[in-house]
């Protein structure tokens, strides 16, 4: 059934619709897949300095990040972070991030090493010997051909923990808005050839 002149317009200014609203959706997804990275931080603690305290008002999840210099080896392998309540002494629980966030501006990377729940008060961290990566990890950044980091250059961060469903979510809408945009633009414009 061939579809009316006038049915195709209509037809075509639909799916010419579908570029800003992909463009809306993408800009959302970007700014949803951004806030997984943009929480307070905390403390940031040169690598040199190997100890720091710190203060958390809400309780809640924090991640401890390590940030460096872009496309080298960071000394990750070298050090393994102890965080403790001050007032108690207790020893908080670690956890490895999965999958590893990063992000960087192409000067400097930060990269997710472990997350963990704390409720409000002093805690001090310390940066003791040991891997903060698994033994994969280590044999993979052994084969990385890239200078080592300049240390002076390399911090802890310590900063509030956003939700990683962000990211899970985010990724795919992402993939979604850049169709739609896409999608609108080809088939509207090859409406005739198509729906005719």
């Amino acid at each position: 059934m061939k579809m009316l002149p006038t049915n195709l317009t209509l037809l075509r200014i639909i799916l010419f619709c579908l570029i800003p609203a992909g463009a809306f959706l993408l800009y959302k997804s970007i700014m949803l897949v951004r806030k997984s990275f943009s929480g307070n931080v905390l403390l940031e603690l040169p690598f040199i300095q190997k100890n720091a305290t710190f203060e958390i008002t809400e309780s809640g999840v924090y991640s401890i990040w390590q940030k460096g210099q872009y496309f080298r080896k960071l000394p990750v392998d070298r050090f393994k972070p102890v965080i403790y309540n001050e007032a108690t002494k207790e020893k908080l629980s670690l956890f490895p991030s999965i999958f590893r966030p990063n992000s960087n501006d192409g000067k400097t990377v930060k990269i997710e090493l472990f997350r963990f729940s704390a409720a409000p008060g002093k805690y001090s961290i310390d940066l003791v010997e040991g891997s903060s990566i698994t033994k994969l990890e280590s044999l993979l950044a052994s084969v990385f051909p890239a200078k080592k980091a300049d240390i002076d250059k390399y911090y802890i961060l310590i900063s509030e923990s956003q939700p990683f469903y962000y990211i899970l979510i985010g990724i795919p809408l992402i993939v979604i808005a850049g169709l739609l945009m896409i999608g609108g633009l080809v088939f509207g414009i090859l409406a005739d050839q198509i729906f005719m």
